[in-house]
Order: structure tokens, then sequence, then C-alpha cells
């Protein structure tokens, strides 16, 4: 065979072999095709909505406020509830919260069905920030009462003063309920109304809480008051006889009476037996001190007693008289509306008895606190009034453990105070 045509055969042989191979090398390499995944999309769940344990879904929702002279009635009338129902519910609730009982500002809920008639099926009412009232209009009539949980969180502030305690608390993002409990905690040691600028506080106290939302000032823990480079400090301990506010020696800060029955207002007018009377236009023993605060402003008895009286006069307006023992008795007077101590019912210090008003022969608003010794009118602001127990010697090194917790604490607050050489440790 001639050489030629075998080289050309041999190289067509070659060509076509390495072809093969680069053909299936390629092919070995080639990934399988993914099969195709079926797209499984997953629904949301919808949790249903609730308020007051009553489903939204189910039902609709008006939200509002008791108005002045609102009756129960006049709020489920218009959503087709009959008369005998509304009957069975202001008898049955007498047990639990009566319809009778609603109070002007205090808010509603109603829950209705949408059918061919708008239908009341719930009404719920909150007399306060801890508890409401359900009344069951559908079905079997029934009337619930619910607590709402309440957590207590510890808080710390501090302030300096520039203008008022007021206005230091304010500024630090504190309530008119903690100015009251700072007040109160220094009313015998501290004139609230004589402070200086650049006095300072610091201090640690509970909030109460409800879903997340403040509903008030709990107890304070420990403070302490620098007024004129004088520190001031105030600890909070439970001797098992109840809570009680402390210096740091384990004397009390409280007297038997408060310093300011009405919640941190200003003395407008002092015992006077000679001052000018702005009503009658004479001169008139004025027998009592005088605290301007705003209408309905709450009003404190001053300590544990009896309700002796409760009435009005032409000169005193609404008033309130309440007994202590047989050295002390204190009046309220002018109030607005009263509490709802009444005659022959104990009461204890700081208890509400009654609201700011200007019945009877006053100018402005403001309570009038007459303060009785032995059944002689004497001057309130100048008595000197029984002090609280003292610590009893037991507790005192429980107390001393409790205080020096308490002052680390209080220096370990990042402060307002214009010179932090100022702190519980110096003391």
């Amino acid at each position: 065979m001639n050489k030629k045509l075998v080289s050309i055969i041999v190289l067509v042989v070659l060509t076509v072999a390495l072809s093969i191979g680069y053909f299936n090398a390629n092919v070995e390499k080639e990934e399988p095709l993914e099969e195709e995944m079926e797209l499984v999309v997953e629904e949301e769940v919808v949790e249903p909505e609730f308020l007051f344990g009553i489903s939204l879904d189910e039902y609709k929702l008006v939200k509002g406020k008791i108005k002045r002279n609102q009756t129960f009635a006049d709020i489920v009338n218009p959503y087709n509830t009959n008369l005998q129902d509304i009957f069975t519910i202001d008898r049955i609730s007498d047990q639990v919260h009566s319809v009778r009982k609603l109070v002007p500002r205090k808010e509603y809920a109603l829950f209705y069905k949408e059918d061919s008639l708008k239908k009341a099926a719930y009404f719920v009412y909150e007399p306060n920030a801890t508890e409401y009232i359900v009344y069951q209009l559908i079905d079997t009539l029934a009337v619930y009462r619910h607590e709402r949980e309440v957590s207590i969180i510890e808080k710390t502030m501090s302030g300096v003063i520039r203008e008022s305690l007021d206005q230091a608390i304010r500024e630090e993002g504190g309530s008119a309920a903690l100015v009251n409990a700072m007040a109160d905690l220094y009313g015998w040691q501290l004139d609230m109304r004589g402070l200086r600028r650049g006095d300072w506080f610091k201090l640690i106290y509970e909030e109460r809480m409800v879903d997340g939302e403040s509903i008030g000032v709990g107890e304070i823990i420990g403070a302490e008051f620098n007024h004129i480079n004088n520190s001031y400090m105030a600890y909070a301990f439970d001797d098992g006889t109840g809570l009680n506010y402390y210096d740091e020696t384990g004397e009390s800060l409280q007297k038997a009476f408060l310093r300011y029955p009405v919640e941190y207002s200003r003395i407008s007018s002092r015992y006077n037996p000679r001052r000018f009377h702005p009503v009658l236009k004479r001169t008139r023993p004025h027998l009592g001190t005088d605290y301007a605060a705003a209408i309905n402003t709450p009003i404190k008895a001053a300590g544990d007693g009896l309700v002796v009286a409760r009435g009005w006069t032409n000169g005193n307006g609404n008033y309130v008289k309440i007994k202590h023992n047989g050295t002390y008795t204190t009046g309220y007077l002018h109030m607005n509306k009263f509490g709802k101590f009444k005659v022959g019912q104990r009461v204890k210090k700081g208890e509400v008895i009654g609201y700011v008003g200007k019945t009877g022969l006053a100018t402005g608003y403001h309570l009038c606190f007459r303060f009785w010794k032995r059944g002689v009118q004497v001057d309130f602001l100048n008595e000197k009034l029984p002090a609280e127990e003292p610590l009893a010697e037991e507790h005192l090194l429980k107390f001393e453990t409790e205080m020096k917790f308490i002052n680390k604490r209080l220096n370990d607050i990042q402060g307002s105070s214009p010179d932090e050489t100022y702190s519980a440790s110096s003391n």
C-alpha cells in the first residue's frame, strides 16, 4: 500500500478517536438537569384580635368617655337593648359595680353585632387603670370584674432646682404624683416653697405599669435632697408593721399629720387672728391655713381618725371634720364635693376625703384647713407635732445594711447635681 495513503488513513483514525474522547469527556462533565421544584407559598396565619378578652373579628367596637349626666341606658339604647335587659343589668350589677355609678370622663367600650339590627353584646367600663367591668348583654346576662396585672419597675432620677420642685421633676420626665410623693416625704424637713436655685436631689422610686403604660408612682425606696449644701436623707424600711421612712439615724421622717393635706399646693393665707375678710369686708380672725389649689384637687386626711362631721354651712360650704384622738381634731372647708367617707367611718392618713372647691364664704378655689388642740383652734404650722416612733433597736442592724445598699445606688445615679462631691456616701 502506498505509504502516503497509509499515513492519511492513520491520521483520520486518530482524529476521529480524539474527537470521540473529547465528546465523551464533555458529556461526563455536563451536570444533570435539576428536577423542577414545586413552589409552595405558605399563607400567613393571622391571629384574631381581642380587646378585654372579646373578639374584634366577631364584634364591632365603639369607644368613648362617660358624659356628664349620661346613663347606662343612654349608651346602650341606640344599640337595640331592650328595657327588661337594662333593668336586669341594673339589678345584678350592684354585686360587682352598679351601672348607676358611672363617673364622667371615665372610658368605656361597646361591642355590638352588625346584623340586620345593631345589637349591643358587651359594655365594658373602666373605673380605674387597674380593673375593668364587663356587662354581658347577650345570652345569659352577667357582670364580671377583671383585674389587670400590675408590674412594678424601679427607676432612678436626679434633678436640680431652677424654679421649683414641680418644674425639676417634670423636666426629668416625672409626674405630678411623684412631685406629691416627694413633697409628702420631705414635708416636715423642708419647706418646698422655700427651695433655693441650685438645690438638687436624687431618688430611687417605683413606677406602677399596666400593659407597658405607667399608671402612677409606687413607693419611694430612697432619696437624697441637698438644700443649701445640707443633705437630707430618706430611706424606706419595713419593720414588720408597714413601710415607713427614716433618716440615717433611724429617726422617723414622718409626723402624725401630713404637712400638705392638699396635693402639692401653696399656702395662700396663714392663721391670723386679725385678718381682713375678703368677702365680709371686715376684720375677722382666720383660724385656719388656706391651701390654694385647682378645683377638684384631692384633699387628704391629715392623720388617722374618725369622721365626726360631714355637711354644709353657709360659711364653711361643704366641710368634713375628723377626730384623731383625745387631743387633736382637723377640719376641711369649702369642698367642691365629698369623698367616700361618711360620718362614723374611720379614715387613714393620706386617704382622700374630698375635693377642692370654693363653696361657702370663699373667693377662690382652696382648702381652709382647721386644726384643734384640746378643743381650741391653733396655728397648725407652728405646732410642735408628735413624730412617728423611731426604729426599735432590734431593727437597726438590718436597717443599716439596707441603708448602705441604698446609699451606693444613690451614688451610682448619674447626676444633674451641680457638684458631684455631695452624695450619700459623704454622710
